[in-house]
């Protein structure tokens, strides 16, 4: 009776997942109904399939399918019908941090009316983390050239510095004050009376000076003085500060001046930071899970995780669990008084584990593996009917000894959403260890992902 219990529970709980996942993948945006629009782009990376599409920062539908038009991609996608798409929307590929998934803005026009279903939306690309690190670039690389130019001003290369010529014309003007200082005291002989004069005009003006001067008077100029000093000792105080920094490297303006390498290292590391965010935000993974019965070795279970590094390539890693494993044959010989005797002897692993991995590349609707399949080596091949959602696959692996290859056809349906059915046959050609597997599982993309932890997180 407690072994009954238990298996109605485990039975509720897959019932539960599957019944979420079918409500939270078959579209993030919620439930309604949803009309089709179409858009068409120059560079589509970083966008797959159910890529949500949102209108004021809120998710209102996801992309159904994304085609190649020439050089252009056209993106067919879903929203949904109470929000009303004008004629003059528009439509931006954005993304989410520095790191972040991309998705599809649409602003919405101020036209009153609504573009029509299957309708085209004009599309605006540009923005995102990739333009500002090239505009940062392009401005690091402006503010070395200022830096270059500003050092060829104080100090050009085979050339006198410009300090060095001041100094040198300052001590040509001193000679000539010495020489001018000559010239007067041949001048003043012979003309005291004269002098005299202009002795006594200079004590009236230096009694003036005096009063000026003098801080008990509240109209004289040594007050106002006095405080323009004081501001000026102030402002030398902070430019002899601000100076001493730039001399040893401090605050940005110093570094600029001081390290000179400075510029083309944050140039190199923004340029590399770039090239890691593309790499990471193009990289596809598909996660599928599936558990049935084979006729042969009872209950079976395979995990698989696909990685698209490109489109067109992908690695896959898997792992297949048996309540039995495949049956393998001993032979004995025995040779008794001249007499020859031999015995067979058959085997099957219990709770069997098999590995897989392999490399693919897919050229159209038909996809090629090799590698290790089943803990052997192997090839196959896939024909997909995506508009179906149906799979045709044809594997040829041994994994035993003494039978010969395991040629296996197996053939893949889409039930609904996530949920997907399979049929296989084992060794085909091979009458009597023939076997079929009848199985149910659930298939992710990186969109379903995110949308089931989204939920329970």
């Amino acid at each position: 009776m407690n072994e009954f219990k238990v298996g109605l529970l485990a039975l509720a709980t897959i019932a539960s997942v599957v019944i979420m996942s079918f409500k939270v993948t078959s579209n993030q945006s919620g439930f309604g109904d949803y009309l089709t629009y179409r858009t068409i782009i120059r560079d589509a990376s970083g966008i797959f399939p159910k890529t949500p599409i949102k209108v004021a920062g809120i998710n209102a539908g996801r992309i159904k399918k994304i085609e190649l038009a020439e050089n252009n991609a056209v993106i067919t996608f879903e929203v949904l019908k109470t929000v009303t798409i004008s004629r003059d929307s528009e439509l931006r590929i954005k993304s989410v941090g520095f790191l972040g998934d991309k998705y599809i803005e649409i602003k919405i026009g101020d036209s009153t009316q609504r573009l029509e279903e299957n309708g085209f939306i004009s599309s605006k690309e540009g923005g995102g983390m990739e333009n500002l690190v090239q505009d940062a670039s392009t401005i690091l690389k402006d503010v070395k050239d200022v830096v270059s130019s500003l050092k060829d001003s104080l100090a050009p290369e085979n050339e006198e510095p410009p300090i060095k010529k001041i100094l040198s014309d300052v001590k040509v003007l001193l000679e000539n004050t010495k020489q001018a200082t000559a010239s007067l005291n041949r001048i003043m002989q012979g003309n005291e009376e004269k002098i005299n004069k202009i002795v006594d005009n200079i004590d009236k003006f230096a009694a003036d000076i005096s009063y000026q001067v003098n801080n008990q008077n509240k109209d004289s100029a040594m007050n106002d003085v006095k405080t323009i000093l004081a501001n000026a000792k102030n402002i030398t105080r902070d430019l002899e500060g601000i100076i001493s920094n730039v001399k040893a490297g401090k605050g940005t303006v110093g570094k600029l001046l001081v390290e000179e390498q400075i510029a083309d290292e944050v140039q190199q590391t923004l340029s590399g930071v770039n090239r890691l965010v593309n790499r990471f935000n193009n990289i596809r993974s598909e996660l599928e899970v599936f558990t049935g019965a084979n006729t042969n070795y009872g209950s079976e279970s395979t995990l698989a995780l696909r990685l698209y590094p490109a489109p067109e390539r992908f690695y896959q890693f898997g792992v297949v669990t048996s309540e039995f494993g495949p049956e393998t044959e001993t032979i004995t010989r025995r040779n008794i008084d001249g007499s020859e005797t031999v015995e067979y002897k058959s085997e099957q692993t219990k709770d069997s584990f098999r590995f897989n991995f392999q490399l693919g590349r897919q050229v159209h609707n038909w996809v090629f593996r090799g590698g290790l399949i089943e803990t052997t080596g192997g090839i196959g091949v896939d024909y997909q009917l995506r508009d179906w959602g149906s799979k045709f696959s044809l594997d040829v692996f041994d994994y035993r000894d003494d039978i010969g290859p395991n040629i296996r056809f197996s053939t893949e349906q889409q039930l609904y959403n996530v949920l997907y059915g399979r049929i296989r046959v084992e060794d085909m050609l091979e009458k009597d260890t023939r076997s079929a597997t009848i199985s149910l599982g659930l298939k992710f993309t990186d969109e379903d992902l995110r949308a089931l932890l989204g939920f329970f997180l």
